[in-house]
C-alpha cells in the first residue's frame, strides 16, 4: 500500500504557505507529514505539492490511499478493501484507490471522491484554515504525547507541578536549575538539545524543539519548533522554527514562521475590546474565525524593530520589515518595507542577501529550490 499526501487549498493557508508545502506545517510538536508518517512508518509515503501535475510515480501498482495534507488522524487508520471515498466529520480528506487509473493531481482526487458511492469515515481533525492549527494545537500536542514511550530522568532543581509521567525529555536535553514545568493541565515534552534556562516556566501541554533555547519565559500551551531562540511570554502559539523571540513581549494564539525575527518589546492583541469572534483578512476576504482569542500570523523572513505593536487578527506576510515602533497594520503584503506612516516594496535583490546572513548564522545554506520558492513568491506579490 503506497500513501499519497496531497496538498488541498493551499491558498486559504496565506501566508504559512508561501514557502513550504501544507504537510511541512507544524502542529502539536510535529510537521503534519510526521503524524501521518507515525501511524504508516512501514508504508511508502509519496508527498504531493500543489500545483504538482503529477504526484505519484508513473510504475505505482496495488492500494494507493491518498490523503489531503489538512488531515491528522487521532488513531491507526483502517483503510477498506473496496474503493472509497475517505471522510472526517462529513468532510472528504481522501481516496483509497486499488488499482489504475490513478487520480494524479489534488484536483482529480476530489472529483472522484465525490462521485464515489462508497464513504468511510477516519477520525482524526481536519484544518480548513490556518487558526484551526492554533485551535487544535493543544489537543494535538497531548495526542502526540500518548505516542512517546521514555521518560528522561528529571535533573536536581527542576520544580515540577503535577504528575512526573507527563514530563518527556529526551537524551541531550539541558534544563537548568530553578525551571518550573507544570503538567496539570497537560503534558511537556522537551526534545534532545534543547536548552531551558533557569527562571523559565513551561506549562501543557506544550512542545519544544531540538535545539531551541528558552531563556527566563513564560511558555504557556505553545509549540516551539527547532532551533529558536525564545524569551518572553508566549501563550498558546505555534513558533515553526529558526525564529528569534529572545526579549520581553507577549505573543499569544498566534503562528509565527520560519526565520522571523520579533525585536524587544514586540507584543501583539490576542483579543478585542468587545470581546467579540476575531475577524482575518486574507487575499481581499475577510473571514469570522468564531473564536475570542486569536493574534497573529506572521510569514517567514519578517522582522519587526523594538516597540513593535500587532493588531488583534493581523496577517503578516513573508519578508515584511516593519520598524520604528508602533502599531502595524492588520494585513501586510509579502515583500513590504514599512513604518506607521509610509510602505514601500522590498528589494527581491536585498532580501535574498539578508535571508542568506541570516540562515548561514543557523549554520542553513539556502539551495537553488528554496530560492526559486522565493522568487516565486515575489512574483505573486506583484501579480
Amino acid at each position: 500500500m503506497t500513501i499519497v499526501i496531497y496538498e488541498d487549498k493551499t491558498e486559504d493557508f496565506y501566508p504559512l504557505s508561501n514557502l513550504y508545502p501544507q504537510y511541512r506545517l507544524h502542529v502539536g510538536g510535529r510537521a503534519v507529514i510526521d503524524h501521518i508518517q507515525h501511524w504508516h512508518s512501514r508504508n511508502p509515503v509519496v508527498l504531493g505539492q500543489y500545483k504538482q501535475k503529477n504526484i505519484i510515480p508513473k510504475n505505482t501498482k496495488g492500494t494507493v490511499v491518498y490523503l489531503t495534507a489538512r488531515f491528522i488522524a487521532t488513531k491507526k487508520p483502517v483503510f477498506p478493501r473496496g474503493e472509497c471515498a475517505l471522510v472526517c466529520d462529513d468532510r472528504v480528506i481522501g481516496l483509497v484507490k486499488h488499482k489504475p487509473p490513478y487520480p494524479r493531481s489534488g484536483g482529480k482526487i476530489l472529483r472522484i471522491a465525490s462521485r464515489l458511492k462508497q464513504a468511510h469515515e477516519i477520525k482524526g481533525y481536519v484544518m480548513n484554515t490556518p487558526w484551526d492549527l492554533i485551535r487544535l494545537n493543544a489537543v494535538i500536542t497531548e495526542l502526540h504525547a500518548s505516542t512517546l514511550r521514555a521518560h528522561a530522568r528529571i535533573p536536581r532543581g527542576i520544580t515540577v507541578i503535577g504528575r512526573k509521567k507527563n514530563v518527556y525529555v529526551k537524551a541531550g536535553a539541558v534544563i537548568h536549575p530553578g525551571v518550573v514545568l507544570d503538567v496539570t493541565q497537560g503534558p511537556v515534552i522537551i526534545e534532545s538539545h534543547a536548552c531551558i534556562r533557569p527562571f523559565t516556566t513551561i506549562v501543557g501541554p506544550s512542545y519544544i524543539g531540538s535545539g531551541t533555547i528558552i531563556d527566563r519565559a513564560k511558555i504557556t500551551a505553545s509549540s516551539i519548533g527547532p532551533m529558536c531562540r525564545i524569551g518572553g511570554e508566549i501563550e498558546a502559539c505555534i513558533f515553526q522554527g529558526f525564529t528569534n523571540k529572545y526579549h520581553e513581549g507577549f505573543i499569544g494564539h498566534s503562528f509565527v514562521g520560519e526565520w522571523v525575527n520579533l525585536g524587544a518589546l514586540t507584543t501583539n492583541s490576542d483579543l478585542k475590546n468587545n470581546y467579540g469572534p476575531v475577524r482575518i483578512l486574507i487575499r481581499r476576504k475577510i473571514y469570522d474565525t468564531g473564536m475570542t482569542k486569536l493574534g497573529c500570523f506572521i510569514g517567514d523572513h519578517t522582522k519587526t524593530g523594538i516597540g513593535t505593536l500587532i493588531p488583534t487578527g493581523a496577517v503578516i506576510g513573508s519578508f515584511v520589515n516593519f520598524f520604528g515602533g508602533g502599531m502595524m497594520p492588520r494585513y501586510v503584503r509579502d515583500f513590504t518595507w514599512l513604518t506607521s506612516k509610509k510602505q514601500e516594496v522590498y528589494s527581491l535583490k536585498k532580501a535574498l542577501e539578508t535571508a542568506r546572513i541570516v540562515m548561514a548564522r543557523r549554520g542553513r545554506s539556502m539551495n537553488i529550490s528554496y530560492r526559486q520558492k522565493i522568487k516565486d513568491c515575489y512574483s505573486w506579490r506583484n501579480s
